[in-house]
């Protein structure tokens, strides 16, 4: 992988972790009642899954192969034994919540958003070493 690839790569993890230690800090149960900050979670999270998008893409593209959809790609690490299975549904799921975000497909139910982010955003970080681990080998 060459250094331009790498690099692009760290910046994306950055972001990854920089939007994971804000929502580990403002997650509280406040959220629910502050509009403002719930939003900003919610934003954080977005940018978060966008990243990791982002670079599972550019791994997949490291590897010789087009990018595809977000779920593909996924796929397409846990088949190369990139990801573990288990880390690319947690990926995939957290994908499906920044969706439902973005969209408000059905609308939000801001507890179960909550919790949801509660939940995966201990993954995006593992992500985030995992991928960091990766780039040294």
């Amino acid at each position: 992988m060459n250094a331009n690839i790498k690099k692009r790569l760290m910046e994306k993890v950055e972001t990854v972790v920089e939007r994971v230690e804000f929502i580990e800090s403002h997650l509280s149960k406040e959220i629910l009642e502050d509009r403002i900050l719930r939003k900003a979670i919610y934003k954080e999270f977005q940018e978060a899954v966008e990243a990791v998008s982002d670079v599972c893409a550019m791994v997949r593209r490291g590897l010789n192969s087009s990018a595809k959809d977000d779920y593909s790609n996924i796929d397409f690490l846990v088949e190369r034994d990139i990801l573990e299975e288990g880390m690319g549904e947690k990926l995939k799921e957290a994908n499906g919540l920044r969706n439902r975000l973005i969209h408000e497909y059905d609308g939000i139910n801001d507890k179960m958003a909550c919790y949801a982010i509660k939940e995966l955003v201990g993954d995006l970080r593992d992500f985030s070493l995992g991928v960091l681990e990766w780039i040294r080998k």
